[in-house]
């Protein structure tokens, strides 16, 4: 059996990779081709082109490099053309997969799976219409994208958040001891993205808000989580730890974090680590976004919640002070951070057990 795949940036990776063991665990006879990063690679994924070069996020950014995503959609096609797959297979990343998803199904008789639906509750419904009509099955991880889809007449298969298949809640001790943090001391850990464009917008300010913390919290340990692919050029001073090895240990050790809104969000509320959701981008990206998107929240946590329980720093408002504002009132004042906790404790049981991967994996070798 051959299946193409279609990841589009890193948490999609690490999702495609655990999909990809899990359906080899169901066949031994299956090959993958497509696109996605190391981890993916590693399940014997051929890709066909690197993941940092496409993991790009904001309408403007994507214009800037319009010729290469044109190229690259060429490129996919003709692959698919020539090695004609058993089931294609594309993770979220809607602006280049439900792009290829009619193109593709005007000469393939290949069934579409779309994993990780696209957030079309939040922004741009009309994509409805091109799901309906090119997509053959949609896997959600949320129960709430279930209820929305079935009011809509598409019907979907819901089976859970991987994440929940890829944490595990061991080790803490080993990384305590790897990067000898003292954990009767507070531990503030800084997330500030995977794309480029987020570390350029985030990092420094980040690490701003941090140092201006340790005046107020002098015995503050400070970690920044970073995947090993991210490059970066900004000067980190040697009182700042960079956990690149095992970033989400960094994040699940912490007392507070500060958090690029994103996948991430998430993983610290399954965690249970409270946090401030930062987020800045191009200008006119940014006034793009207000126009369109519907939803209350940027946080996927706020927006399963349906209120703030992470709160959100967004554009003009993510300044120095106003972050460092909110992590001094989650070290600090120990009735909001249970009232966070409990609220956290709420959207796990919302969020439901693990095994999403497996049934993921089930589902699509089964249709």
């Amino acid at each position: 059996m051959k299946i193409f795949i279609l990841s589009g940036e890193p948490s999609g990776d690490e999702y495609g990779a655990l999909l990809m063991k899990n359906i080899k665990e169901r066949s031994n006879n299956v090959t993958f081709i497509g696109v996605g990063g190391n981890l993916m690679s590693r399940q014997g994924l051929q890709s066909i082109v690197p993941l940092n070069q496409i993991s790009i996020m904001g309408f403007f950014e994507v214009i800037k490099n319009i010729f290469f995503f044109l190229n690259l959609e060429k490129k996919i096609l003709e692959i698919i053309k020539k090695e004609n797959p058993d089931k294609i297979i594309l993770i979220d990343y809607p602006g280049l997969n439900l792009r290829l998803a009619p193109k593709i199904k005007s000469f393939s008789r290949s069934k579409i799976f779309y994993y990780i639906s696209p957030q079309i509750w939040a922004w741009k419904e009309k994509r409805l219409n091109k799901i309906k009509k090119f997509i053959d099955h949609m896997i959600v991880i949320f129960e709430f994208e279930k209820m929305w889809y079935q009011k809509r007449n598409y019907e979907v298969h819901y089976v859970g958040h991987p994440f929940l298949d890829i944490w595990q809640k061991d080790k803490l001790n080993e990384f305590i001891n790897q990067y000898n943090l003292d954990v009767s001391n507070p531990i503030l850990t800084l997330f500030p993205g995977s794309r480029k464009q987020e570390i350029n917008k985030h990092l420094k300010l980040f690490i701003d808000v941090a140092n201006e913390l340790k005046k107020s919290v002098p015995k503050l340990q400070i970690l920044i989580g970073l995947n090993k692919n991210v490059k970066i050029n900004h000067k980190i001073n040697n009182n700042i730890i960079l956990v690149r090895d095992n970033p989400l240990k960094a994040l699940e050790i912490a007392n507070a974090a500060i958090i690029a809104s994103g996948t991430a969000t998430l993983q610290s509320a399954i965690m249970r680590t409270p946090a401030a959701v930062v987020y800045k981008m191009n200008v006119l990206s940014w006034w793009m976004t207000k126009f369109l998107v519907k939803v209350k929240f940027a946080s996927m946590v706020n927006i399963i919640a349906n209120k703030m329980v992470f709160k959100e720093f967004l554009q003009e408002k993510a300044t120095i002070n106003n972050i460092k504002k909110e992590i001094e009132k989650i070290l600090m004042n120990e009735k909001y951070k249970k009232e966070i906790m409990s609220d956290l404790n709420l959207i796990n049981k919302k969020i439901g057990l693990s095994g999403a991967t497996k049934k993921a994996a089930s589902f699509i070798m089964s249709n």
